[in-house]
């Protein structure tokens, strides 16, 4: 499951991303998989020191252009967590995307359906597979197009992770990626790191057993986009990195904010 919950409070976007559950581990390395940028750095430098393309960090960085700022944190790893899936078809009525589904299933073309909530409306999406592979999934959108589904597409979207971390990563990895806050706070399980401004920018609650990541709230509002560029800063950019929700809903979350949870 994913949760992002934006809220709007006394004038203040506020985007809390939202993971929980699971035993995955995961090896963050150090520089690896992160690059602090320093004086005199630039893409093309850093592109070839990491064995990556200028675009593949962009691409991971969400970077519109080619400026980079000392202390800015650069994610370099992720893209081999894509999943490439052809998208058949989107209809608003299912029975459109049943009917749809079935005639990819008698050209021997496996379907299923799913849901997507784009401006509060349901859409349901005919999906004939997924891939880690992007050249299996060519071929497979190929063969969707011979069955005469000429508009379909590849929809590539990655693991649920915040700037790399996942569930069954531990506190130290929250560090090694996001650098040292100025301050930290803690309550029972839960801690709570200050970057810049009042508000805690991270809260994660920890495993009582092993100490290991549980869930984890990222603020935006109080970290940097300049250092952050690979978190999502507004729902847009959330939406842009995680896919669209299969549903929404009003909720509180806190004091007095009303939050748009997408799950």
């Amino acid at each position: 499951m994913k949760k992002i919950k934006q809220a709007i409070a006394a004038g203040v976007l506020s985007l809390a991303v939202i993971f929980s559950g699971g035993s995955v581990l995961a090896d963050h390395s150090g520089d690896k998989e992160i690059a602090v940028v320093k004086k005199g750095d630039t893409l093309y430098s850093l592109s070839k020191k990491h064995h990556l393309s200028v675009t593949q960090i962009k691409e991971l960085n969400d970077l519109t252009g080619t400026t980079i700022y000392p202390g800015q944190r650069l994610i370099l790893s992720g893209e081999e967590a894509l999943y490439h899936k052809i998208i058949a078809g989107s209809f608003s009525k299912k029975e459109n995307a049943e009917k749809r589904a079935d005639l990819l299933e008698e050209k021997q073309i496996p379907a299923a359906i799913t849901t997507a909530v784009i401006d509060d409306k349901t859409y349901y999406r005919v999906q004939a597979g997924a891939f880690k592979d992007r050249r299996n999934a060519v071929k497979q959108l190929e063969a969707v197009k011979k069955a005469g589904i000429k508009d379909a597409f590849i929809l590539s979207s990655g693991e649920l992770h915040i700037f790399g971390l996942k569930p069954g990563d531990d506190y130290d990895d929250i560090l090694a990626r996001m650098g040292k806050p100025k301050k930290t706070e803690t309550q029972l399980n839960i801690k709570s790191l200050y970057y810049q401004a009042d508000g805690a920018g991270v809260r994660a609650t920890l495993n009582m057993k092993d100490g290991s990541i549980g869930s984890l709230s990222v603020y935006p509002e109080y970290l940097s986009p300049r250092l952050f560029p690979a978190l999502p800063f507004t729902k847009a950019e959330a939406v842009k990195l995680y896919g669209e929700a299969n549903k929404t809903e009003t909720v509180t979350c806190y004091e007095s904010a009303k939050c748009e949870e997408l799950t």
